[in-house]
């Protein structure tokens, strides 16, 4: 059935196509988001009823349509240029509004862009200096400490451990204080988040500083608070990550791959890849000090493979290549060796530029020098006669360099994109969404009394958030408010412009999208826990309404926001 109805809209997208001059008003926005919401992400035969809606929402000046036509824009297109190219004015626009909140809001999340998407450490360093400088004097001390957080979780990565101690030490005070103050559990669940985070990343950060008694006091204490709960799964991971590193300091090899293991299968769950490529790094060097080299080099091709997917390396692991180089030369595969020099040469010079802090205090297990000199050598043994390896090695060259260009040019797209809901969320703010039609325009069969009776109703209905209960209908809500979904229905629809399963989808994504952006550690959550926070049960559901109306899929959204938090 469904590809069948594929079917009938592929046949509609050639008449559109036909009919270009065809007047947009004959369609409803409803109708519209009906012909491409059973598209999939990235089908661009979506497009054509994309930019009808677009047409149509600049031709009325309907604000919010039109950012919801650049929304599924963004969740249709295949360019990555193109899906980017909506973010970028976030930072323009929060400074155009004068409010330092939003102007701080801004800057945070185009740093959490640039942590999480490009990799680029110290943009995302100088976008959080300029969050903190503007946040300063706020009243939000949620977020002033969400951007604390932030800021220790960048100075960290690029080494910079004491700095990210003192953010980290406050962040963890704050959170701890007003745990208690929070009467609602997803609020105080929230601070618990942004507890248990911070001392693990203190924790991190005194072992990187070879304090241990202080870092060992925080992992009891994390032990203590957290358990693995599917709301706290990830922090019972990171403790189980970091218990585990605690127990091999301490020659407990076999509890510590107790540790590493639990954690991992919850890693690999919430798809934590780089606090993942950490724990299977050790896993490996255990199995390899057991002498089951056939398992840890399994484990360390992981460790490859997620460096090569994400772009992402350490000095913790970079040692990952050691072993694959020692294993090749025992395997006495030249080719292989080579193909893991090039590697471990190409990692060491993504740690000499992110971690120039760490520079002088970087332990190496191998000699950069001689590794060249062994990589030149493996190429003159097969200069004559293996001009096919010659050819392997410049493709892996050129590809490596296209795919740094892909990834620039894609995170580009992304970050436009991003700019754009900014930009949209900041427009809102300042002047509210068109939700309303002139009195004269409605013909209703209902006084004005009963009228503004349901209206005062509603808004009562959004401003105590009852709209985050499940399953939620409109007798429910008329039900509410003391009224009857005809009434409902009726000024839904002619006075809000808007059916009631639109309402009260935007409400809640407008909700959650909301606390993404004040609210750091809404930034930590899995998908699944976001929408059960904004009370929808399906996650394709949730990311494909975020889509339509943000414009972004949440899963961007949050890297971006979280990359933005970190460059200031």
């Amino acid at each position: 059935m469904r590809n069948f109805t594929k079917f009938l809209l592929s046949l509609l997208i050639l008449a559109f196509c036909n009919f270009e001059c065809q007047d947009v008003k004959a369609y409803s926005y409803a109708h519209l988001n009906d012909l491409f919401s059973s598209y999939s992400e990235n089908d661009e035969q979506a497009m054509v009823f994309v930019n009808m809606y677009i047409a149509k929402a600049k031709r009325e000046q309907r604000f919010s349509k039109l950012i919801a036509g650049y929304e599924e824009a963004q969740f249709y297109s295949k360019s990555t240029d193109t899906k980017i190219k909506y973010a970028d004015s976030a930072v323009a626009a929060a400074i155009r509004s004068k409010d330092e909140d939003l102007i701080a809001t801004s800057y945070l999340k185009r740093g959490i862009i640039h942590y999480y998407n490009r990799r680029d450490y110290r943009r995302a360093l100088k976008e959080y200096l300029s969050a903190f400088k503007n946040a300063k004097n706020t009243n939000d001390l949620y977020l002033y400490n969400k951007i604390l957080y932030h800021l220790g979780m960048v100075k960290s990565y690029l080494g910079l451990y004491q700095e990210a101690v003192v953010h980290f030490t406050e962040t963890a005070g704050y959170y701890e204080k007003h745990m208690s103050d929070q009467d609602h559990q997803n609020v105080r669940s929230n601070y618990e988040h942004g507890y248990l985070n911070s001392i693990y990343r203190l924790s991190t950060c005194y072992r990187k500083l070879l304090q241990y008694r202080q870092e060992d006091s925080l992992i009891g204490v994390g032990k203590k608070r957290v358990v693995d709960t599917e709301e706290f799964s990830l922090e019972f991971a990171y403790f189980e990550k970091a218990q585990g590193i605690q127990c091999l300091r301490n020659g407990k090899d076999a509890i510590a791959e107790d540790h590493l293991l639990r954690a991992e299968d919850i890693l690999k769950r919430n798809q934590d890849f780089a606090a993942l490529a950490t724990v299977d790094f050790y896993i490996g060097k255990l199995k390899y000090k057991d002498g089951k080299k056939g398992e840890a080099i399994k484990y360390f091709k992981k460790v490859d493979s997620i460096i090569d997917q994400y772009n992402f390396v350490t000095p913790e692991i970079i040692d990952n290549y050691k072993f694959l180089i020692h294993y090749a030369k025992e395997d006495h595969n030249g080719n292989l060796q080579l193909y893991y020099t090039n590697k471990l040469l190409r990692a060491d010079s993504i740690v000499r530029t992110d971690f120039a802090a760490l520079s002088s205090d970087i332990i190496r297990g191998y000699d950069v020098d001689v590794l060249v000199d062994d990589r030149d050598e493996l190429v003159r043994k097969h200069e004559y006669g293996s001009t096919f390896l010659i050819g392997i090695i410049v493709c892996g060259l050129l590809g490596f360099y296209f795919f740094l260009y892909r990834s620039r040019e894609k995170e580009k797209d992304l970050t436009k994109k991003y700019g754009d809901l900014l930009e949209k969320l900041m427009r809102v703010d300042e002047e509210g969404e068109e939700t309303t039609y002139a009195d004269d325009r409605i013909k209703s069969i209902y006084n004005d009394q009963v009228i503004e009776v349901v209206k005062r109703g509603l808004k009562i209905f959004e401003e105590e958030r009852q709209f985050l209960d499940k399953d939620l209908k409109l007798p429910d809500v008329a039900a509410l408010i003391n009224s009857n979904r005809s009434i409902v229905s009726f000024v839904l629809n002619e006075h809000f412009n808007i059916t009631f399963s639109e309402y009260i989808k935007r409400l809640r994504i407008q909700y959650i999208t909301k606390k993404l952006l004040e609210e750091r550690i809404y930034l930590k959550y899995s998908m699944d826990t976001l929408v059960a926070e904004c009370g929808m049960k399906n996650r394709q559901v949730f990311s494909n309404h975020f889509l339509q109306i943000n414009g972004i899929r949440p899963k961007d959204f949050v890297r971006k926001r979280l990359e933005e938090l970190e460059k200031s």
